[in-house]
């Protein structure tokens, strides 16, 4: 993301840093803990952003008790983000996950 992605302006140059770039970043973070009913992990993305993007988080397994899960990034900065995860359902107990993936997307706020 050198050249961050701008909507095309009447005028503007086309350079290989402009077709080349994204206002986006994507990544996946393989998750395990034990014993726990929440869960927080520190993200850092390959590139800053010039401002805190905004941001999406899901988890890309079904396997085990993953689906009485959430999961939200939180505390996003124009670096990186905290990514929360919770058992919604409390009245089943802890869980443990063993390298689940979690998807994330962060973009440019428009």
């Amino acid at each position: 993301m050198a050249v961050p992605a701008t909507p095309w302006q009447p005028g503007m140059r086309i350079t290989i840093g402009r077709l080349a770039a994204k206002d986006y970043q994507a990544g996946t973070v393989n998750v395990s803990f034990t014993n726990l009913t929440s869960y927080q992990q520190n993200v850092t993305f390959p590139e800053a952003f010039p401002v805190a993007p905004i941001m999406n988080a899901e988890i890309a397994s079904g396997a085990g008790v993953t689906g009485r899960f959430e999961v939200r990034p939180i505390s996003v900065t124009p670096t990186g983000f905290t990514l929360f995860i919770l058992l919604t359902d409390t009245a089943e107990g802890p869980d443990t996950w063993a390298s689940i993936p979690v998807h994330w997307v962060a973009r440019m706020p428009t």
